[in-house]
């Protein structure tokens, strides 16, 4: 008796309605962790993350949800890389260190190639804290702490979506406001 044929899956049509808000909700889901997480974070890191989502609520008052959904995730990874430097690392396999170091490569590779298209259009403090934490992520990744450098390399690939001209409407009144509640 023969196999039967694997039916072919319809397409996948997107629900626009849906899609409209994703940026709005990952800004809110994001806003979220980061409440969650101030606790049990250092002052000076809670102070960089002030400064992430001051910028983002600026973001989505004046309409620019995914720049802000785009900081305020750079600022999950920023915490989440801090705590990593509690987390013991153990020995890894080789198949595992080679993947781990083709994301650390693909994610530097990435957040430069952003960087050089939007580098002049970033605001400087947004500037500064992508330099930290690339350079923080290589620092990471020579002593070995894959996870803390992943981290911090996501981060920084995040925070160089940010463009000025995003970032530098901060209160121009003409689009409809939008607030998120953590």
């Amino acid at each position: 008796m023969a196999a039967k044929k694997a039916a072919k899956k319809a397409p996948k049509h997107h629900d626009k309605k849906h899609h409209e808000g994703k940026d709005l909700r990952k800004a809110y889901e994001h806003l979220g962790r980061l409440g969650a997480l101030k606790d049990v974070l250092p002052t000076t890191v809670v102070a960089r993350l002030s400064v992430l989502t001051t910028l983002a609520e600026a973001q989505l008052r004046a309409g620019e949800d995914k720049s802000a959904a785009d900081l305020l995730r750079a600022g999950e990874h920023l915490a989440f890389a801090t705590l990593a430097s509690k987390a013991k690392e153990q020995r890894l396999s080789d198949a595992l260190l080679d993947a781990i170091r083709a994301e650390f490569e693909h994610l530097s590779d990435k957040a430069e190639e952003h960087r050089s298209k939007h580098g002049e259009a970033m605001p400087a403090e947004i500037v500064e804290l992508y330099d930290t934490m690339l350079d923080a992520a290589s620092e990471s990744f020579h002593k070995g702490a894959y996870r803390r450098a992943l981290e911090f390399a996501r981060g920084a690939e995040a925070l160089a979506h940010v463009r000025s001209d995003e970032a530098g409407k901060l209160d121009d009144g003409g689009k409809k406001a939008k607030k998120l509640k953590g």
